[in-house]
Formats: C-alpha cells, sequence, structure tokens
C-alpha cells in the first residue's frame, strides 16, 4: 500500500505559483502548467513583447492560448479545502475583470454564476428551464457516465437517474422512465408517507417508554408501602412476642418466689429441730455419764418427757414444692410459643394486623340488580335494575360483583359484615376467569368449579327466592355442605394461596371461631373476593383492616 502523502506536501501541489493560494477554478496551459483563471488572464492583461508566455516555465505563445478548465486539479482542491475545513469559494464564470464570488452552478451551461449573472441567466428565456444547483467544480456527479449528458431521467426499474440517451440507446431501453422532476416528487412523497410511520412508531415507542417508566415508579411505590406494611406487621408480631415473653418471666419469677420462700421457711423449721435434737443429745449423753445411781435416776426422771419426745420417730416430712408440675408449666410456656402461629389465626386484631387487607368493589363486574357505594365497599341488593354499560367483564344474570384486587400469592385476610342476616347472600372468593354470561351452574357462586363460598342457604336452586332459610351453607363446584354453626354479622376471610387454603371465620369481637376450611392442591389463578346479594333487605360492607 502507497504510504499518505503529507498534507504540506498536497497543499504546495495545489497552490497556485502566482497567488500562492489554493487554486480556485483552475486552468491548464499547453505546457501542462496550471493557474488559477482569475491569475492567468490578469497576467496576460498587457503582455510583454505581444506575446504570451506561462508564468512558470516561460513558454511563449504567439496567439493567445485557449484556456481549457483544469476538472480533476479544481476537485482535488475543493475536496482539500473541505477536508481541511478551508471555506470553498467558486469564482463566477462570467465575471471578466474581478472574479466575484458564484453563488449558483448551471448544469446545463456547465458554468458558475454571481447572483448578478444568475439574475440575467434567469431572466433569459433560453435559460428559463436549465437547472441550478450549489456552486461546484465537479460535473461528474450530475453527468452520466456512458453518454457524458446531463441525468435529466429517472429509471424506476433500476432507481438511478439517467440521461436522455440511456432509455433510447443505452441499457435502459424499455425501462419505466419519468423525468427526474416526477421521480424526485414520487420519491419525496414516498418519503414523507415513510416518515409519518417512522414518526408514529417514534411515538408508540415514547408511549411505551412512557408506560414502562410509570410501572418502574409505581412498583418503587409498591414496593416502599409494602415494605412499610411488612414493617408494621412485624412490628406487631414481636410486639405480641415481647409481651408474651414479659408475662411468662413475670409468671416464672412468681413461681420462683413462692418456691424458693416455701423452701426456705422448711429450711428454718428444720434447722431449728436440728438445733434441738443436738441439744437433747448432748443432754443425754451427760446422763449417760452419771455413775451416781440417784443422781442418775433423779436426772433421767426430770427428763423424760424430753427423751421421750425426742426418741419418738420423725413424723414424715412434707414433700418439696412439685417441680415436675413447675417442669410441665414451664414446657406448655414454650409449647404455647410454637403453637402462636396458630393462635395469631384465631386472634382477630393479630390477623387484621399481620394479613389485613380492605378490598374494593369492581363496578366493572356488579349485576344491575346490585348497587355500590360511592366507595366500592357496600353492595345492596335493589329491585330497580341500574344503568351500568355492558361490558365482557359484568354477570348478566345473579346478582354478583367481585373486587378489583386480587390474591395471587402470600396470606390475605378481610372481612364482611352482613346487613339483613336472614335474607340471601353469599361471601367468598373465585377465579378472575370464572363464566359471567349465562343462567348456567358455572356462572353462580359456589356452583361454578371456579368458587368457594359460604352462604345463607344451600344453592342447590339457584338462589331460589321463596326460601327463607337462614341455615349456613359452604359451596363449591356445586357440593354443598350444610354447616352446624351460628354466625355473627360479620364473617373473616383467610386465604393462604401458597398453602392452598381458604378459611372463613365467624367475627365476634377479637375472637374468631371457625366457620370452615376448603384444602386445595393449589391455586391456578389469581383469587378474587366474591359477593352476592339476593334479595333488596341485605346489603354486604367490605370493613376497613388498613
Amino acid at each position: 500500500m502507497a504510504a499518505a502523502l503529507p498534507p504540506e506536501w498536497l497543499e504546495e501541489e495545489l497552490t497556485c505559483p502566482v497567488c500562492l493560494q489554493i487554486y480556485t477554478d483552475p486552468v491548464i496551459l499547453n505546457c501542462k502548467h496550471s493557474f488559477c483563471r482569475a491569475c492567468i488572464e490578469e497576467s496576460w492583461r498587457e503582455p510583454e513583447s505581444g506575446t504570451y508566455s506561462c508564468p512558470e516555465c516561460r513558454a511563449n505563445y504567439r496567439e493567445r492560448p485557449a484556456l481549457k478548465r483544469n476538472f480533476k486539479l479544481a476537485n482535488i482542491a475543493l475536496k482539500y479545502q473541505a477536508v481541511n475545513g478551508t471555506p470553498v469559494a467558486l469564482p463566477c464564470n462570467y465575471c471578466s475583470k474581478k472574479k466575484l464570488t458564484a453563488v449558483k452552478t448551471c448544469l446545463k451551461c456547465e458554468a458558475s454564476m454571481c447572483s448578478k449573472h444568475l439574475k440575467h441567466h434567469r431572466e433569459n428565456a433560453v435559460f428559463k428551464n436549465h437547472p441550478l444547483i450549489d456552486p461546484t467544480a465537479d460535473m461528474s456527479t450530475w453527468k452520466c457516465i456512458e453518454h457524458k449528458k446531463l441525468l435529466e431521467i429517472y429509471c424506476k426499474d433500476d432507481k438511478v437517474c439517467i440521461c436522455c440517451l440511456c432509455p433510447v440507446v443505452g441499457k435502459h431501453k424499455n425501462h419505466n422512465c419519468v423525468s427526474i422532476g416526477e421521480g424526485e416528487q414520487e420519491l419525496r412523497d414516498h418519503l414523507q408517507q415513510q416518515i409519518e410511520k417512522v414518526r408514529t412508531n417514534t411515538t408508540s415507542i415514547q408511549a411505551a417508554l412512557d408506560h414502562l417508566q410509570t410501572q418502574k415508579e409505581s412498583t418503587q411505590t409498591l414496593i416502599r408501602e409494602t415494605k412499610l406494611q411488612i414493617q408494621e406487621k412485624c412490628n406487631a408480631v414481636r410486639k405480641y412476642f415481647e409481651n408474651e415473653e414479659k408475662e411468662a418471666c413475670k409468671y416464672l419469677d412468681r413461681v420462683q418466689r413462692h418456691v424458693t420462700g416455701e423452701i426456705d421457711a422448711r429450711i428454718l423449721e428444720l434447722e431449728n429441730k436440728m438445733e434441738d435434737f443436738e441439744k437433747n443429745l448432748s443432754d443425754f449423753s451427760d446422763l449417760l455419764t452419771k455413775n451416781e445411781k440417784l443422781i442418775f435416776i433423779q436426772g433421767f426422771n426430770s427428763m423424760a418427757l424430753r427423751i421421750k419426745e425426742a426418741s419418738e420417730p420423725l413424723a414424715p416430712q412434707p414433700p418439696p414444692p412439685d417441680v415436675n408440675k413447675i417442669t410441665a408449666d414451664k414446657i406448655n410456656w414454650v409449647q404455647k410459643q410454637y403453637e402462636v402461629v396458630s393462635q395469631l389465626e384465631r386472634d382477630r386484631d393479630i390477623m387484621a394486623t399481620v394479613y389485613g387487607q380492605t378490598p374494593t368493589l369492581d363496578v366493572e363486574t356488579a349485576h344491575r340488580s346490585v348497587i355500590l357505594s360511592d366507595d366500592k365497599r357496600v353492595a345492596t341488593g335493589t329491585q330497580y335494575r341500574q344503568p351500568y354499560p355492558a361490558n365482557r367483564k359484568r354477570f348478566d344474570t345473579w346478582g354478583q360483583v367481585l373486587c378489583s384486587e386480587g390474591v395471587n400469592s402470600g396470606r390475605s385476610y378481610w372481612e364482611v359484615e352482613i346487613v339483613g342476616v336472614r335474607g340471601k347472600w353469599a361471601i367468598g372468593v373465585c377465579y378472575g376467569s370464572i363464566k359471567r354470561k349465562g343462567r348456567d351452574k358455572e356462572c353462580v357462586l359456589g356452583e361454578s368449579s371456579k368458587s368457594w363460598i359460604v352462604c345463607s342457604e344451600s344453592n342447590s336452586n339457584l338462589w331460589s327466592y321463596l326460601s327463607r332459610s337462614t341455615s349456613v351453607s359452604a359451596q363449591h363446584n356445586g357440593n354443598i355442605t350444610d354447616l352446624a354453626v351460628r354466625i355473627s354479622s360479620k364473617v373473616g376471610v383467610f386465604v393462604d394461596f401458597d398453602a392452598g387454603i381458604i378459611s372463613f371465620y365467624s367475627v365476634s369481637g377479637n375472637k374468631l371461631s371457625l366457620i370452615c376450611t376448603f384444602q386445595q392442591q393449589s391455586f391456578s389463578e389469581t383469587l378474587y373476593p366474591a359477593l352476592k346479594v339476593g334479595d333488596w333487605s341485605t346489603s354486604l360492607t367490605l370493613c376497613s383492616l388498613t
């Protein structure tokens, strides 16, 4: 590969020997030397000795030589100036004295013109349709390589610009050709259409970006709020355990004080007895050493009662405090800690604090016989059909409504208060894919295989309005279990999604009484809280737990 020429050498080669500037509109003489057109014309304005000579080699010409434009050198000079940031200025080909800067180049005339000569050019009817471009010294771009004619036609088949001879005698014969103006307009219109499509795509991408950004921010907000909820719930659990620990320690402290106090009293009693026995033993031993018969007899008789009492067998000592019972109490307390989770599930306050949710009703699912409160937490039966718009999510036959929020992981607990307990109602959960349209059982909560409920009566007659039974039933997939339980006006629903458990509780104060439990292998979809109001005297309220 040839080595690149140094910029200094190239600039030297492109410098006019007269003005010592980069060539402007260079022309070449017969001696092969090149000069700026303006420089050579100025040099020959008053020729010496009536002859014309080359300023470089001094070659003489009797007649003024024709100045031929050096196109190749002009192109090299222009490209060099463009690469090096040198302002490129073409001189006007028609200026005879001082060469003004050209503002346009006529492709037909192959000449560059200043603003003055351009005006004359445009005013001449002969030149009216000549194509004008920005000043350029290189015409090759606008000429046919094969015929050296101006490119005036556009070949739509080959998608190239051609001259007037190409479709007649050239390789574009019989091709679909139009004028270059028509071709340009067609391509411009096509480009405009594509720009609109690109603009549409850009708008769509921006909308997607905005949606993702919003989703990201919502996710971050949700995570922050969830963390706070988890911290609150865990703090509640910690407080519960701390209270349990304090109470257990207080209990053990009381037991310790009682047991050690009792033992200390027994020790003191036995120590006193020990002192008495040791004194008696000393006195009795001294008496035994007396050899005088009279003194021994008198001494014995004086201590006879003491001897009798001291020598009698000791009464059985009462057993120490029941250590086994104390141990059992301690073990029971430890066992209590292992069972605390199940105890939490029976403690309404703890259940509500740790797992509590406050779902809201989805008006788009509500049957027209169900009125929803403004806060979307109360569903009431009505004889007047509501003007809800039709949609694919709405129940169209049975007075049912679902909640907007679903459960798809972990544990959740919510409560429903019943006004009109002796009315017709159902409380439970269902999959979001439960059928909404029609009268068949797959549309009915409890009858459908995608629902689990407790209700005020058997669903076997599809909520006949003739019956006024007050019994409570558990229902799933048409299977009915009558429950021999009494319920309060408030029902708690507990879902352990990962364990496949749905439990219903009767809520009374701070106590939960189990109504029934459904145990599934697993749940295949998100579960949604579901309500049914079957008459006009019943309303169901989702209680606030958060």
